[in-house]
């Protein structure tokens, strides 16, 4: 083949729930600064176990594990004088026909997300996806990463 054309390549199955609590297990090994439970910062994962994507697994890896870290660190932050009533992240997924969003907010001050690093967002043009930043209602901030897939469908043989 010659250089000008890639090899096409079948992109595995990849499950957002077992792949984020992973992530979440590795990034709070690391962050011993990140105290979780009452005292510190309390972490759902609301991600159905039936999503999945077609998509690389280092790629979407790298994607979810920064905007973990960006959550945590955002949720461990305080404006000055402020007394943080609860630390949160919250992790939540959404299927729509042809996209799986995938929302990690948190109770941090809502600054939104300014610019993403040139490696994630090369990541992200790699594998279709968008990433939005909003301020939430009740405080904080939430980003959004918007990944197209096909649904899984059976066929008879």
């Amino acid at each position: 083949m010659s250089a000008d054309h890639e090899e096409p390549r079948i992109l595995p199955m990849v499950r957002p729930r077992g792949l984020i609590e992973s992530i979440v297990e590795e990034v709070l090994a690391t962050r011993r600064d990140l105290p979780v439970g009452p005292r510190g910062c309390s972490i759902t994962i609301d991600v159905a176990d039936r999503h999945v994507l077609q998509v690389d697994p280092t790629a979407i890896r790298a994607i979810l594990t920064q905007l973990v870290s960006a959550a945590l660190d955002n949720a461990a932050r305080t404006q000055a004088g402020e007394v943080p009533v609860e630390r949160e992240v919250v992790i939540t997924s959404v299927e729509y026909t042809d996209t799986i969003e995938i929302e990690v907010a948190d109770s941090g001050p809502a600054a939104l997300l300014t610019d993403v690093e040139p490696a994630v967002q090369s990541l992200l043009e790699q594998v279709g996806g968008r990433l939005t930043a909003a301020a939430c209602p009740e405080g904080g901030r939430a980003l959004t990463l918007r990944l197209p897939h096909r649904r899984l469908r059976r066929r008879a043989a």
